[in-house]
């Protein structure tokens, strides 16, 4: 609707203000960031109120002032003139609009011929607070002053401009300590990696001396140290999920990621004895980045936490007609049954664990992305099996 050629304007029936009212807070919901929010609010109070002199005050850091964002249409002949094409709306503290901006509460405004010389031809409008971050005022050149009506659904806009500042502004944080997080994740993980390799190899150079009293201490060392490598790995594949917003799955071929991760933690392990009783299935699954991470931290897992001579391991993948089953049995202590559940909770695990609790945890967590899911059973005659699901290519839906 638009204004009188005076300024004024000529107001709609309630319903089709509720209407315009729904359409401006499902814009507001879908806004991306402040000045986005400012222009939606300046419009739909202006649409929906009819009142052509809309402002979105916002009151900048470290200053006692409002300070125009966003203003209607109609308002910009008065505000950017051939003189001044770039003036910025201001009201300093101690002003008329200031104090309806520390009152806190919308109100229904007649202004005086004084106050509004400065700014423009506004004498009948309404002032809509939201809180730190501003004011909304949509104002008319009618020496009138608006109806409760007009109050409420004002009101009802300034509520819903509040809801989404405060979301965009929550979200702003979220994205600035995710990339704090991810920033101190590689940093760290970078030097700790740097010490662990230097510890190693210092370990390796004194397998060569030839007192047999040390070498215990020695084996101990070098465990440490690959056991410390395992933890970093699986805290920076942690962190990296903790830093996810949205998780985006594509298919991976199962085989080699399987015996790639298999091949590694053999290595490193050359106590332990890991076979795979079957030819893995040549499928795609569902997964993404981390895909490495469950099958390592499984494997890991099964490994570290076996006091059985040799610690042994067996892998297993069978697909049916959706799902692929990659099962990791060992022949260690087990679990519990009424632990089973809750070892796959954050920092939970096994009594007589010397882990963080975390490698299980996000197990489940990207298992459970991927879209699928991970289950703990006893082993026979002693030992635990984890089973990790994942969804299939081309399975049906």
């Amino acid at each position: 609707m638009s204004p009188d050629s005076d300024g004024s304007s000529k107001h709609s029936g309630p319903e089709s203000q509720l209407k315009e009212l729904h359409g401006a807070t499902r814009e507001l919901m879908q806004a991306g960031d402040e000045p986005e929010i400012a222009a939606i609010a300046v419009r739909a109070a202006t649409s929906i109120l009819d009142f052509p002199l809309s402002v979105f005050w916002k009151v900048p850091s470290d200053e006692d002032v409002l300070q125009a964002e966003a203003i209607s249409e109609p308002l910009q002949e008065y505000v950017e003139t051939p003189e001044e094409p770039n003036r910025v709306m201001r009201h300093e503290q101690g002003s008329w609009l200031w104090e309806y901006y520390e009152h806190g509460e919308t109100k229904r405004v007649v202004v005086s011929e004084k106050d509004t010389a400065s700014d423009a031809p506004l004498h009948g409008g309404i002032t809509v607070p939201l809180a730190d971050y501003g004011l909304l005022t949509a104002g008319t050149r009618e020496k009138i002053e608006p109806t409760k009506q007009d109050e409420r659904l004002a009101d009802i806009l300034g509520k819903n401009v509040l809801s989404a500042l405060e979301r965009v502004e929550h979200e702003q944080e979220l994205r600035e300590q995710r990339n704090n997080l991810d920033l101190l994740n590689r940093i760290v993980r970078h030097d700790i990696a740097n010490n662990l390799q230097v510890i190693s190899g210092h370990a390796d150079s004194l397998q060569t001396v030839e007192h047999d009293d040390i070498r215990p201490q020695i084996d101990q060392v070098q465990q440490s140290a690959r056991d410390a490598s395992e933890l970093l790995k699986t805290a920076g594949d942690l962190a990296t999920v903790m830093c996810k917003t949205e998780w985006q799955t594509s298919p991976v071929p199962l085989a080699p990621e399987l015996s790639s991760v298999i091949e590694t933690v053999d290595s490193t392990y050359s106590d332990a004895q890991i076979t795979i009783t079957d030819e893995l299935p040549s499928v795609q699954v569902q997964a993404g980045e981390l895909l490495k991470s469950i099958f390592r931290n499984v494997l890991t897992n099964a490994v570290q936490h076996n006091d059985s001579e040799p610690p042994t391991v067996t892998v297993t993948a069978t697909e049916s007609n959706e799902v692929v089953d990659v099962e990791i049995a060992d022949n260690g202590p087990g679990i519990p049954d009424d632990r089973k559940d809750e070892i796959l909770q954050k920092g939970n695990k096994g009594p007589e664990s010397a882990g963080t609790g975390i490698g299980l945890h996000l197990v489940e967590t990207l298992s459970d992305a991927y879209g699928g899911g991970v289950s703990i059973e006893d082993n026979e005659p002693s030992g635990t099996v984890v089973t990790i699901t994942l969804p299939k290519v081309g399975a049906d839906s």
